[in-house]
């Protein structure tokens, strides 16, 4: 049992989570986690090259990231 699967059963139980701890909780999504190290490394490469496309694509990745662990209820 991990400190993310720990962490949901108290809040079943009523404890209230704090704000870094739901900022934590949303990046502990496998495929957050997976579309968030594609968008950093898609940034820091189109940083590097000053390719634009490359680094709103990025962003945008990011969003979608964020976008899918707001509305996805197990």
């Amino acid at each position: 049992m991990g400190w993310a699967s720990h962490k949901v059963e108290l809040y079943r139980h009523g404890k209230i989570p704090n704000w870094l701890e739901l900022r934590m909780l949303e990046h502990a999504n496998p495929l957050h986690f997976v579309m968030a190290v594609f968008a950093i490394v898609g940034l820091v490469h189109g940083l590097w090259t000053h390719d634009w496309w490359l680094i709103i694509g990025s962003i945008v990745l990011s969003l979608m990231g964020h976008a899918y662990s707001w509305y996805w209820k197990p």
